[in-house]
């Protein structure tokens, strides 16, 4: 219903900038939510935002590293003249963040690494992006495997303080695979906490169904090959899962045309990932997210030599 005459004349009148700091405040938070949502190759705000409450509730300085790292790494995109539409100069220099955080967990310290990382990350992306051209490969998270991992090798060498690895879980085993499920979701960015999985899955969901299922799906599947190897206190922790579930929404959702295709060699994904990261526990550099790299590179170039033989 209209507002009355008498409100209308007690409104103050806009000055030449009332009107456009909520539009910059909604384009910055909406940039910030496609940044962040693209580490699950998804370009929507609400679940990037979505995906920073997931990483809030385990911790909320962590989420402050996420923030910045997809701040300062769209900026420094922004510098190289790169293009940073649909967020995707933001999302390596999110993880980033995660990562520093996980690693350090001091904040100053953290903001440090995040910096300085974040800073790296659209001139690596470029430098991929080139050398993957001919091969008609996409870069994904590896421009932040690549500076993480090195500013990890070097916080190593200098014998900074870094954060242990995390003890086994205790408890049924009846809740422990379905905690396992939902912590492979937010281990995506460093996350050890099954709320955050919720937030994050929910996030995904609203994607998209299909964006949703194929992160339950790869979850599971790469759970369910983990509990064949370890137990399941040690995989409660999500780990055997984030990788997979990047691997199932990457070949399932986005890269391959839609179709059962898609979906069986999703979960052939899947699986080939957690046998991707066995190798790479056995070198001495972080793991990250180079599992659903690798594995997705190999699909990928499986199905466009195969296009290719067939005609």
């Amino acid at each position: 219903m209209p507002e009355s005459s008498v409100h209308q004349s007690h409104r103050p009148a806009d000055g030449p900038g009332t009107s456009a700091v909520p539009s910059i405040v909604s384009s910055g938070v909406g940039a910030l939510g496609r940044g962040v949502g693209q580490i699950f190759l998804q370009p929507r705000a609400l679940t990037g935002l979505l995906i920073v409450a997931g990483v809030a509730v385990y911790s909320p300085l962590m989420a402050l590293q996420v923030v910045l790292g997809t701040t300062v790494s769209t900026v420094a995109a922004r510098m190289l003249d790169l293009r940073v539409r649909d967020g995707l100069q933001g999302y390596n220099g999110a993880l980033v963040g995660a990562a520093a955080w996980a690693a350090v967990g001091v904040f100053w310290p953290a903001t440090l690494v995040t910096v300085v990382g974040a800073a790296a990350c659209p001139a690596v992306h470029r430098a991929l992006e080139r050398a993957l051209a001919p091969v008609g490969l996409p870069a994904l998270t590896a421009p932040f495997c690549i500076v993480s991992g090195l500013l990890t090798a070097l916080l190593r060498a200098i014998d900074a303080p870094m954060v242990p690895d995390p003890a086994p879980v205790s408890g049924a085993t009846a809740w422990l695979v379905p905690e396992a499920v939902l912590t492979g979701e937010s281990q995506v960015v460093l996350v050890d906490s099954w709320v955050g999985g919720v937030l994050i899955l929910a996030g995904l969901f609203i994607a998209g169904w299909r964006v949703g299922a194929a992160a339950l799906l790869g979850s599971v599947v790469g759970t369910a090959a983990t509990l064949a190897l370890v137990p399941a206190g040690q995989a409660a922790h999500g780990l055997g899962g984030y990788s997979p579930c990047l691997t199932a929404i990457a070949i399932g959702v986005v890269l391959l045309p839609p179709g059962r295709r898609a979906w069986v060699l999703a979960v052939v994904g899947s699986v080939l990932t957690v046998v991707v990261d066995r190798v790479f526990t056995a070198i001495p550099v972080p793991t990250y997210t180079w599992p659903f790299i690798v594995t997705t590179w190999l699909v990928l170039a499986v199905v466009k030599w195969r296009e290719r033989r067939l005609g």
